[in-house]
């Protein structure tokens, strides 16, 4: 009778140790299977930053390209303006050094 239950008691035990076993394996592919999720997350979540990333740079750039124009064009106008009022005080310091020279100053 000891012996049955002696054995029996081992068939438990033998029995307890391998559905350990399993569960131990299945925690394993379970961890493995988040740990690759988590990668392939990872890997997903950074190409969208970079493509995010690259549409705000190429955004920022027409902005600055756009502003850097206005700047060329608002230059542009200043210089010509500039011009014509060089040109203007050209024309009366010639007066002037022609009026000079005539009355022999």
């Amino acid at each position: 009778m000891i012996d049955k239950i002696i054995s029996e008691v081992k068939r438990t035990e033998h029995t307890a140790d391998k559905i350990i076993k399993e569960a131990n394996d299945q925690v394993e592919i379970i961890i493995d299977n988040a740990h690759e999720k988590a990668k392939k997350l990872i890997e997903r979540i950074k190409e969208e930053a970079i493509k995010e990333g690259k549409i705000i740079i190429e955004k920022e750039e027409k902005l600055a390209r756009g502003e850097a124009d206005n700047i060329i064009k608002k230059s542009e106008r200043e210089k010509e303006e500039l011009s014509k009022k060089a040109l203007k005080n050209i024309d009366k310091a010639v007066k002037i050094v022609i009026k000079n020279v005539v009355e022999g100053k």
